[in-house]
């Protein structure tokens, strides 16, 4: 088991209907590529962990990159995983405050050379599984 944790800001004008119209989309192709995670939205900036298999979180990954509709992509974690931390949802969604977006995007620095990456992940995902309990979020 593997994840990816990354940030992006959305090119252009994003309305969170059609982002969740295009959800709707992406959690087919989860499903059926045994892919998990949550993706975390606010005013144009996204942050996304994605977990299943290392080659298939890879290749994802690759695409969001290619993506136009993706700017600055910065990897925030990648690692093996001993769990799947969102295994209910093939693609959870919600819409984060600016104050918790920055707290979470903000806490798995990749820059900040004293915190591994593997643990940043792990913490981060530690983080948005509390903020969904907070927000009682389902699918």
């Amino acid at each position: 088991m593997h994840h990816i944790v990354y940030s992006s800001q959305v090119v252009g004008e994003l309305s969170e209907g059609l982002l969740r119209e295009m959800l709707v989309q992406f959690r087919t192709k989860n499903r059926q590529a045994d892919i998990t995670g949550i993706l975390l939205y606010c005013d144009g900036q996204v942050l996304q962990v994605l977990e299943g298999e290392r080659a298939v979180i890879e290749q994802l990954y690759g695409q969001i990159e290619r993506d136009w509709r993706h700017s600055g992509v910065v990897k925030l974690a990648d690692g093996p995983v001993s769990w799947r931390e969102f295994p209910e949802w093939s693609m959870a969604f919600a819409v984060a405050s600016p104050a918790t977006f920055a707290s979470l995007a903000g806490y798995c620095n990749p820059d900040n050379p004293w915190q591994p990456r593997n643990e940043a992940g792990r913490l981060v995902r530690e983080l948005i599984r509390e903020f969904i309990q907070q927000a009682q979020l389902t699918v």
